[in-house]
């Protein structure tokens, strides 16, 4: 399934959100089972292709025809020290606020909590920067596109998906310690 046939979209590495939620929602609606002739397969490959585009990281490995990447990327190779170590130190502080009991104990957990958590929102900071980044490359590409080498877009590819997941993570770290910490 090419997701960019399929939603009758042009193949090329940037596509906003308001035209695949356009190509989508006008077929969906066109196959939503719940509409005469409507046809559920091809809803849900509607779906999921929608999906793939909106995620640059995949979208970009639809057009490059690979799939992740080996290797590290070099800006996440320098963050990933300080992700792993963000979420190591997030995960025994949560284990540890969760065990106690003793109202004490879990007081004296609220300054390494506070103190994580400004740790945290610095690297979410960081990994903003980034995106922003990884954004401005991929608009260089688009103008440059079909001309291209397959390999900036896949070290590209990599980068989105590694960012999209540490983003992920640390906002996930960050609600449950916001929610231990009153």
């Amino acid at each position: 399934m090419d997701p960019f046939v399929l939603l009758g979209l042009s193949r090329r590495p940037l596509l906003s959100d308001d035209e695949i939620g356009s190509a989508y929602r006008k077929l969906a609606g066109e196959s939503h089972p719940d509409q005469s002739g409507g046809d559920a397969g091809r809803f849900r490959e509607l779906g999921e292709a929608a999906a793939i585009l909106h995620d640059p990281a995949r979208r970009l490995r639809q057009l490059s025809g690979s799939s992740s990447g080996s290797l590290l990327p070099p800006e996440a190779a320098q963050l990933f020290p300080r992700i792993a170590t963000i979420l190591q130190q997030a995960d025994n502080l949560i284990e540890k606020q969760v065990a106690t009991s003793n109202p004490l104990a879990k007081a004296l957990l609220l300054a390494p909590l506070k103190n994580l958590s400004a740790d945290l929102d610095s690297t979410l900071n960081q990994l903003q920067e980034w995106r922003i980044l990884l954004d401005q490359e991929l608009a260089e590409i688009d103008v440059r596109w079909p001309e291209h080498d397959p390999n900036p877009i896949s070290l590209l590819a990599d980068s989105y998906a590694y960012a999209n997941r540490w983003e992920s993570q640390l906002r996930e770290r960050r609600l449950a310690m916001e929610s231990l910490s009153g």
